[in-house]
């Protein structure tokens, strides 16, 4: 990908570009539409935060489909990544785990779609029912960026809060159904009338493998909880009884007190899952339901000013040169 700059040698590239065009029979179109690095620069200089680009190229259609395990979209960009063929596109991030695609509106001479890429601790990301949708984006990259923080980021973000929510919840609901499972039939055993020993054999196994098992289900929920609380704990307030069993598993969760966990990126492998003991799964339970009460109420609300960059700074020229970009990549990393 080449971008012309240089506007007094334009008639002499073109007549080259046509020749050689038609010496290959290849078709040459016109657009309108800036160029996607371009655009993709400049709006996310207009983000609030700190925001990069970075280009990658489609070659071939495998990169491309290497995204449908990466996309966290219910909207028209996953569609287009599936069925269309996107020879190229922008991702953008911030640094702190939130990181999108751009690309061009397929079909079009204007327009743009963006969407999220999901943690790379969510291996279900293909029709998640809580991905947020994509949006179109317009030409004009300062109403986009107006568009990208009013609407689309805090509707990333309440989509990501919500999922997180659910996928602790579900794996609490598990641990209390082995915790009830176990206590059963460590009943059932008790009241055997086999000999003392065959019953203490049995109570033993009852208990390791029910030990095991929420161990293992606290192992896989760990790294969700632990994103979960950062999104939480600050809407407690500290010394309380609730701050206090926030605090608790803040340490069983290894989170600093004032630092959020980092978010994983999409492009580079999940961390190992860390294993996990039977007092941690009885200390989670201690305490996971007052983070389970205050993540269902401090959800993410919209920014009520933005930033200053984004909605008030008129919208700049896109046709002036823009700061170095990282050079593009041959196409996403697989994570599977």
């Amino acid at each position: 990908m080449h971008v012309l700059r240089d506007l007094k040698s334009v008639p002499q590239v073109m007549s080259g570009l046509m020749l050689s065009a038609r010496r290959h029979r290849v078709v040459l179109t016109s657009s309108s539409r800036p160029y996607l690095a371009d655009y993709a620069h400049e709006l996310a200089q207009r983000l609030p935060g700190t925001w990069t680009a970075r280009i990658e190229i489609y070659a071939h259609p495998v990169w491309q489909a290497d995204w449908m395990d990466l996309l966290w979209d219910s909207g028209q960009l996953g569609e287009a990544m599936e069925h269309r063929r996107v020879p190229y596109g922008a991702v953008l991030s911030n640094g702190a785990g939130t990181e999108l695609l751009l690309i061009e509106r397929p079909g079009g001479t204007d327009g743009y779609l963006l969407g999220a890429c999901a943690s790379s601790d969510f291996d279900d990301n293909y029709q998640n029912p809580f991905a947020p949708r994509s949006a179109t984006l317009p030409s004009s990259s300062h109403r986009a960026a107006v568009q990208v923080a009013t609407e689309f980021l805090p509707s990333y973000e309440l989509a990501l809060h919500m999922c997180l929510l659910a996928v602790v919840e579900a794996g609490h609901d598990r641990l209390q159904e082995l915790h009830a499972d176990r206590y059963g039939e460590v009943e059932e055993a008790s009241r055997s009338d086999d000999d003392t020993a065959t019953v203490q054999s049995r109570l033993v196994r009852v208990v390791a493998q029910y030990d095991e098992e929420s161990a293992n289900v606290f192992r896989r929920l760990r790294p969700h909880a632990a994103h979960l609380l950062d999104r939480t704990r600050t809407a407690v307030a500290p010394g309380s009884e609730d701050g206090a069993a926030l605090d608790r598993l803040g340490s069983l969760l290894n989170l600093a007190q004032n630092v959020p966990a980092p978010r994983p990126s999409a492009f580079t492998p999940p961390q190992r899952l860390v294993p996990a003991s039977a007092d941690e799964v009885r200390r989670w339970c201690a305490d996971a339901p007052v983070l389970l009460k205050h993540a269902r109420t401090a959800l993410p609300t919209a920014p009520t000013a933005g930033s200053p960059r984004a909605l008030d700074s008129p919208p700049r020229a896109l046709d002036s040169p823009p700061r170095a970009l990282a050079a593009p990549g041959p196409g996403p990393l697989r994570r599977r």
